[in-house]
């Protein structure tokens, strides 16, 4: 049987924004150069149409990056011409355009900015995180973004709003982190593809449906006027179950993806949804050895998959799902 494996990284590099992830430039090319030695690597693009009329018995690799930060060109697309690899970049179209970093970069940005020791703050209920550290602001922005990826959009965004306005937020940190659209263009032109991932980066299961609808056709719109080409692959924020809902998939198919990858682990087979395609997040394994394990591993389990049961489990609590992980990205974003 054929299997693909989609793989999912955010941002190559160190230090700054995004915070919540880092992959120096050496371990990236280490783990490009093995998929490209040990694998078959194919576009995204290829990946779909080989899910419904596959090549038998091969094992595929596609690479993706969601978010579109600046260093994806100035880091990873050197490597990627030089291996020869194709790649599908997921931009949340809003933050190209205006070139601001996204809302959750944002509460990254805050709670390591809040002057004192002590954040207190309502969120379910009133909550009090400590902050003495670095360690510790970043364990108590993964805890808020948990929380705001389970609420309505209209909470998320007045508790961003509420955590802003009590700090001096130092914009030059968020400036200049994000593609411009030139950039986009001449990746592009190197043979980059890109897809949407909302204008917004909002939670799709959390909006609205004429919202939800608004997110998914407006961002698709602006990246085929911007690029001059359709798109036609989505990726859902944050990517687990609950952030995405079966209710989408027929707005996708409505709107004219052809594609929407989600975070749950795992290969895709033929005949799976392309609404719900598997993505697995094992980039930012320092090791080469780990990485070349754990991709080995999801070829090897591809048949103790059962989606049915993963999507039946779409009501549980996102942080209940993610509280023994490090970071609200390792398998969500």
């Amino acid at each position: 049987m054929a299997k693909f494996a989609i793989l999912c990284y955010h941002r190559i590099g160190t230090g700054g924004v995004p915070i919540f992830s880092e992959l120096p430039l050496e371990v990236f090319e280490e783990q490009i150069r093995y998929v490209r030695k040990r694998y078959r690597v194919i576009s995204l693009g290829q990946l779909t149409r080989e899910l419904q009329d596959p090549v038998a018995g091969t094992q595929s690799v596609a690479i993706t990056f969601d978010d579109g930060y600046r260093d994806l060109y100035s880091q990873a697309f050197p490597i990627l011409r030089r291996y020869g690899v194709p790649a599908t970049v997921y931009l949340p179209a809003e933050c190209i355009e205006s070139g601001e970093a996204p809302w959750y970069d944002r509460v990254f940005v805050a709670v390591q900015a809040y002057p004192g020791a002590e954040l207190l703050l309502d969120l379910d209920a009133p909550r009090s995180f400590e902050l003495s550290s670095r360690a510790s602001r970043i364990a108590a922005a993964s805890e808020i973004m948990l929380y705001l990826r389970t609420v309505p959009d209209a909470r998320r965004r007045a508790v961003c709003a509420e955590l802003e306005a009590r700090v001096s937020m130092p914009e030059q940190e968020l400036a200049d982190r994000m593609l411009t659209w030139d950039q986009i263009r001449e990746m592009q032109a190197g043979g980059i593809s890109f897809g949407s991932h909302t204008m917004s980066h909002a939670v799709v299961s959390r909006l609205p449906e004429a919202e939800a609808k608004r997110e998914l056709v407006e961002s698709k719109l602006m990246l085929e006027k911007k690029l001059q080409e359709p798109v036609g692959d989505f990726a859902f924020p944050f990517g687990r179950p609950a952030d995405c809902g079966r209710a989408a998939f027929p707005l996708l198919a409505e709107a004219g993806y052809r594609s929407a990858v989600t975070t749950i682990e795992g290969v895709n087979a033929s005949g799976a949804n392309p609404y719900s395609l598997r993505r697995t997040q094992i980039g930012e394994n320092h090791h080469l050895a780990t990485f070349a394990f754990k991709l080995n591993e999801l070829f090897i389990r591809a048949g103790e998959q059962n989606t049915a049961d993963i999507w039946a489990s779409s009501s549980l609590d996102v942080q209940r799902e993610a509280s023994v992980r490090s970071s609200p990205f390792v398998s969500s974003r």
